[in-house]
């Protein structure tokens, strides 16, 4: 899945209704945590991510970020939330602006190779919001509803594209939207374990010309 973790906002259900003016300045808020979570997420993994050190890191006291997450499996989940939400609009996206097989599989990997670029630290909280959701049934359910909601953006989109004739495929457009997540998930893997990968302009072009062949076969 392909995303950037700041481009899309959303505040999560509350256990308490807030006033209107009291919610509209939780979101500034929110995003001032989130933030911060990413910050040490990234530097020190799950294992070494505390309510104090995101509370220092946001300039929050751990009342006040309390209030708003009961522990860190709640943030780590809603920092995923976004993640994955603005990955649904951008695959949602991707579809509406390609006309052709080409163009679709190009639009995946610009979308992929910016991410790497503009947020080398997405993949990073991906692949820690996995490993964490083996213990947290919270990030599990959380991820797992998230990622099916990525996989039928795309499938929704190559079936729109196969209407149209955009693409031209005898695959199942269910197996194809997984084989593409697939694909792009594990190149994300590879490039964050081995970022020299993402200069060689030979594994871009074959991964695009895969894609392509897929929606043409």
């Amino acid at each position: 899945m392909v995303g950037w973790s700041s481009s899309q906002k959303t505040i999560s259900v509350e256990d308490h209704i807030r006033p209107m003016n009291a919610a509209i300045a939780s979101d500034v808020k929110v995003q001032q945590i989130l933030q911060a979570v990413r910050n040490i997420l990234v530097k020190n993994g799950y294992a070494g991510t505390t309510i104090s050190l995101v509370a220092a890191e946001a300039g929050v006291s751990r009342g006040l970020l309390h209030y708003y997450f009961k522990n860190k499996d709640e943030m780590l989940a809603k920092v995923l939330e976004e993640n994955m939400l603005a990955s649904v609009a951008l695959a949602a996206g991707l579809f509406e602006k390609s006309h052709s097989a080409a163009e679709i599989a190009h639009g995946f990997i610009q979308a992929l190779r910016t991410v790497l670029k503009a947020d080398p630290d997405f993949f990073h909280l991906f692949f820690e919001g996995w490993a964490v959701a083996r213990q947290s049934t919270l990030v599990d359910g959380r991820l797992k509803a998230l990622y099916g909601q990525f996989r039928m953006a795309v499938r929704d989109g190559l079936a729109h594209a196969l209407e149209d004739g955009r693409i031209a495929t005898t695959l199942s457009v269910d197996g194809l939207a997984v084989l593409i997540t697939g694909i792009i998930d594990g190149l994300g893997l590879q490039l964050v374990t081995e970022p020299s990968l993402a200069d060689d302009e030979r594994i871009w072009a074959a991964a695009a010309d895969g894609i392509v062949r897929l929606l043409e076969s």
